[in-house]
């Protein structure tokens, strides 16, 4: 069915080009403050645009004499002068703007620095007197009708240093060629493998004279599977069946309980994890005004549900580049790639920013940044200001991608307020799938705020009305200044207003709404800027991809941003990098250290792999058996290798004291959340069922004050963001009705990847036990030992909180002293108390003194007893590590 095409007023579900098979409707959130539309800075695209002879002729009979009679004085290469940083003598120069952004952005007036200008608005030009009332309409004319300008640059390339010899070279570089399926060597301790993961660790043994460390016990075998694959301990009944298991068959106890978990809802909450650290996952914007993203959870939850459905990785990928330009057959289908979109939308952002140009090119460069040391396991990035330090990769490859990301719009959501400079809409979805804290509107309280919408609209016109007089009589400015202020705390009132108001449809219902990004109607190629500063612009680059990673040039159509070829790019099987980069993650979480120790860096600054054949081996096979996740763990855990225990040999560490070639397993520290989870485990109060939505979901769309969220207020989630022309999804279904969403005084129960996730303000629990920072990509996590560690097991509220219930647990569990001291560690450990340890916990247990005070107090005495015991297993290295 045909579909038209997207804009920002119309309820449009796709392009014809992007959307083959299904096309839904949706809309666009629009801002409502003076109609600030996010809108593309459509710099560099003279020489592309045809400019007809009529538009021609408007320029040079009415725009141009203008800026040469009052402008060029100041901002001119010919009079010496670019105050403010700007120039208006080229197209070039005028876009590319100055300090306060750009001059002119192409059909849209509000985001024209040059327009605000002359309106005497935030500035006063020409500064002597206004210009007349029909200059300043035929400059509304022109700006909108695209700002057709026939001036010439006077720009000049940028020869890189990087030449074609050395791409050419360059591809010969050992990850930048394609994988190749590596002959499984032959070893003489054949007995000892298990799958060929097992033959190349064996063959390095073998090489470097090592010898393989024994099995692992059962118990400490099945406790590392467990936290590897779910985060959490094995319960008694896991340990009874493994045990069992393992009697008869140690392989096939390790495969069954691995598939087992494989299979639970907790192995996606694991891995997601890993993703989310890497992928710069947070709640909040960040910087110095950090704005929340209440609807950030949802692709939180994508991610999850990713690795819980063993969705194949080249497709999860595909989703989160250009989720939004891929077909979908329903509109739950659509409504899940456009969420997986929010990985180009949820990195920090600094939204006092001022000049939108220079905001526009570091979101981008966040996006780029992303994309290829996320995917490719090298930084595009490092290109921004001039060819890369190490790689053969041009200053111009960066900008080739970066025209493919500025032709699209980022909607990441953040309320308007006085000190957010960059406030955005977000996306609608195209389901009825709301924010379970947003509150329906009654239409009488609809009509109210449709009545104190219009009222604060009059009052808005009063006030421009007022400026527009005074500015032709009054330079003191002061009376201007007032002006300002009331215009400003209005602008913010009919924000708030509206934002209430398209929360919901014309019913009052909540609206369900993403973050992501969208195509732009007018997609562009990027210049080149000298140094990366965005008022040194030379020449226009051709969207593409990354050369020495490319075999043929990128075919990208004018009316196409490519971004949908780039993530095709990216998953194409001949992509060198791609297998090889998520191979080598899934080897790290699994082993503890990544073939490739730089995860992120794949170039000629990285480590070289311990194993490549190994790691080319895994990377066929990966994307043989159809990008599977799973497959992958699965191949991994049930090696021998994976069974070792970590016993120390004295012989093979002074061969490779760092056990770069796998002689013996890592001792593994539990990470954050592991460590919070184990003690809710353990203590019988975690919550497995996932729940709806998020604290920061709860809060709404509001600033974070001194690490604080403000208490939620109803249809506050969507802060200032405002609809127009919208309309709900034709289908959908209502989903989440019946799920448990967050409590303030119960969130505690639920597990850590559910925490607020804002950026510079972490929950103790995570931020204490080195979590990943959120601002950015984290593929290898910090492991630390710290005096503010101990503290926290000592003293923190929620772990003598999990002490005591752990200790209710043992007294209903358990008749007797004895048999809780056992339970205590089989909870714990995953093993029995070994004789001295038994007897230690009873001596401990027999001389443990309780204060009169507290006999007064508390009833139980026996309970306090085992709280206190319990606290010394908790806080003991034995279970804060795997091993």
């Amino acid at each position: 069915m045909p579909c038209p095409s997207i804009n920002s007023s119309e309820a449009a579900g796709c392009n014809s080009g992007h959307r083959t098979m299904h096309c839904g409707r949706w809309r666009i959130v629009q801002h409502s403050l003076a109609g600030l539309v996010i809108v593309f800075l459509l710099h560099g695209i003279a020489n592309a645009q045809q400019i007809s002879a009529e538009q021609s002729k408007f320029f040079e009979s009415k725009i141009r004499p203008v800026l040469i009679r009052e402008c060029y004085s100041c901002h001119s290469q010919q009079a010496g002068q670019q105050k403010g940083g700007l120039r208006l003598d080229t197209k070039v120069r005028m876009e590319t703007g100055g300090d306060s952004g750009p001059a002119i952005v192409p059909g849209n007036l509000h985001e024209s620095w040059l327009w605000n200008a002359i309106n005497y608005e935030d500035y006063r030009m020409p500064p002597d007197k206004p210009l007349p009332d029909q200059v300043i309409a035929d400059f509304r004319d022109w700006i909108e009708m695209g700002a057709p300008d026939p001036r010439q640059s006077e720009i000049e390339a940028v020869q890189s240093t990087v030449t074609a010899a050395d791409i050419k070279q360059g591809r010969k570089f050992w990850s930048f060629t394609k994988p190749k399926r590596s002959v499984i060597p032959e070893v003489t301790d054949s007995e000892w493998t298990r799958n060929p993961v097992d033959n190349f660790i064996s063959r390095k043994h073998q090489d470097k004279n090592l010898t393989p460390a024994d099995d692992a016990d059962p118990n400490s075998l099945l406790r590392r599977l467990s936290f590897d694959l779910i985060g959490l301990p094995p319960d008694s009944q896991q340990l009874s069946r493994f045990l069992e298991d393992w009697a008869s068959d140690p392989d096939r106890a390790v495969e069954t309980a691995a598939n087992e978990m494989l299979a639970r809802p907790q192995f996606g909450e694991r891995w997601g994890r890993h993703w989310l650290d890497v992928v710069r996952y947070a709640e909040s914007s960040g910087f110095e005004v950090n704005t929340t993203f209440p609807n950030a959870w949802r692709y939180r939850d994508y991610v999850i549900d990713s690795f819980n459905g063993d969705k194949p990785y080249d497709e999860f990928i595909r989703e989160q580049i250009a989720g939004d330009l891929l077909p979908a057959k329903t509109d739950e289908e659509w409504a899940e790639q456009l969420i997986a979109t929010g990985f180009l939308a949820i990195g920090p952002k600094s939204l006092t920013e001022r000049n939108a140009r220079q905001f526009k090119l570091d979101m981008v460069d966040d996006q780029i940044d992303a994309t290829t040391r996320v995917v490719l396991g090298v930084s595009g990035a490092c290109a921004r200001c001039h060819d890369h330090k190490f790689d053969p990769i041009q200053q111009q490859d960066y900008y080739a991608i970066a025209g493919i990301f500025e032709s699209m719009s980022t909607h990441y959501g953040t309320i308007n307020s006085a000190t957010n400079r960059r406030p955005s809409n977000q996306l609608i979805l195209p389901i009825s799938d709301p924010n379970p804290f947003d509150e329906p509107l009654s239409k009488q309280m609809l009509a109210e705020l449709h009545s104190q919408l219009a009222e604060k609209k009059q009052v808005m016109q009063d006030l421009q009305r007022a400026r527009r007089e005074r500015r032709q009589s009054d330079n003191s400015g002061r009376d201007l200044q007032r002006n300002f202020a009331s215009l400003a705390r209005t602008t913010v009132q009919i924000a708030s207003i509206e934002a209430k108001i398209n929360s919901v449809d014309h019913s009052g219902s909540p609206v369900s709404f993403c973050i992501g990004v969208q195509e732009s109607d007018r997609p562009t190629n990027a210049r080149l800027l000298v140094r990366g500063e965005f008022d040194q612009p030379a020449e226009v680059i051709e969207r593409g991809f990354v050369q020495v990673l490319s075999r043929r040039p990128a075919r990208i159509k004018p009316d196409s941003s490519g971004r949908r070829q780039l993530a095709e790019w990216m998953t194409d099987r001949n992509n060198p990098l791609t297998a090889r980069v998520m191979v080598n993650r899934i080897w790290q979480h699994v082993f503890g250290t990544g073939i490739v120790q730089t995860p992120e860096d794949f170039g000629a600054s990285g480590h070289r792999p311990t194993h490549p054949e190994l790691l080319d081996y895994l990377a066929v096979e990966f994307m043989a058996n159809d990008w599977s996740v799973k497959q992958l763990v699965r191949h991994l855990v049930t090696s021998r290798t994976y069974r070792m225990s970590t016993a120390y040999d004295s012989q093979n560490y002074e061969k490779d004291p760092e056990n770069l070639f796998l002689w013996r397993a890592d001792s593994q520290q539990l990470d954050a959340e592991s460590l919070r989870d184990a003690m809710l485990f353990v203590s019988g109060q975690i919550e497995l069922e996932r729940p709806r939505a998020s604290m920061v979901a709860r809060a709404g769309s509001t600033v974070v004050r001194d690490g604080r969220l403000p208490s939620f207020q109803a249809n506050g989630s969507n802060g200032s963001m405002s609809m127009m022309d919208r309309q709900r999804p034709s289908r959908g279904m209502d989903r989440g009705r019946n799920v448990k969403v967050y409590d303030i005084d119960t969130m505690n129960s639920y597990r850590s990847i559910y925490l607020p996730i804002v950026r510079d303000n972490l929950p103790q629990a995570l931020e204490v036990f080195d979590f990943a920072e959120p601002a950015m990509i984290v593929g290898v996590r910090e492991t630390s030992n710290t005096p503010a560690q101990g503290l926290y097991l000592l003293n923190n509220e929620f772990v003598m909180s999990q002490c005591d219930r752990m200790a209710a647990r043992l007294m209903t569990e358990a008749e007797d002293t004895d048999d809780r001291i056992r339970l205590a560690f089989r909870l714990a450990y995953g093993r029995d108390a070994k004789p001295e340890e038994f007897a230690a916990a009873e001596k401990f247990y027999e001389d443990y003194e309780v204060s009169d005070n507290f006999r007064q107090r508390r009833k139980s005495v026996e309970q306090k007893k085992l709280a206190s015991l319990s606290q010394a297993i908790l806080v003991s290295a034995e279970f804060r590590h795997t091993n």
